[in-house]
């Protein structure tokens, strides 16, 4: 019994468990050599709730650290990884909206399926998933 109860939270627990991954750092010469632009009006502003909103979004959509288990196909290879989609946000009343929409044929050279429309979501202010679909 005990050995079924272990297989068993060993199995579930990696669900509840967030890992957060470090991006990497550049090297000092590289860093050195990078020049931030000007800022000013024209460039685009996301403001703290919508940058929280999809933050969530992302962690539910697809989780830091989610790989595909061994030889998986080009669309699996594709669309498990988040840079292969572009991500539009509107702010509604105490709610940010966003959709995550793939880019499979520009970013992965595939013939995009009809069926895949990606995934919207409905986040309000203090963080809670309204709805996803």
């Amino acid at each position: 019994m005990r050995r079924i109860s272990l297989g068993v939270l060993m199995f579930a627990l990696p669900g509840c468990i967030h890992i957060h991954l470090k991006a990497p750092l550049a090297p000092p010469e590289v860093a050195a050599s990078t020049q931030f632009p000007e800022w000013g009006k024209e460039a685009t502003t996301v403001v703290g709730p919508q940058l929280k909103a999809l933050q969530i979004a992302m962690d539910d959509f697809r989780p830091q650290g989610m790989k595909p288990l061994g030889n998986v196909d080009p669309w699996t290879r594709c669309l498990g990884q988040i840079e292969n989609y572009d991500a539009w946000i509107k702010r509604g009343e105490e709610v940010t909206f966003i959709h995550f929409t793939p880019k499979e044929d520009e970013r992965c050279g595939l013939e995009p399926l009809p069926v895949d429309a990606g995934a919207s979501y409905a986040i309000s202010d203090n963080g809670v998933i309204l709805k996803r679909q």
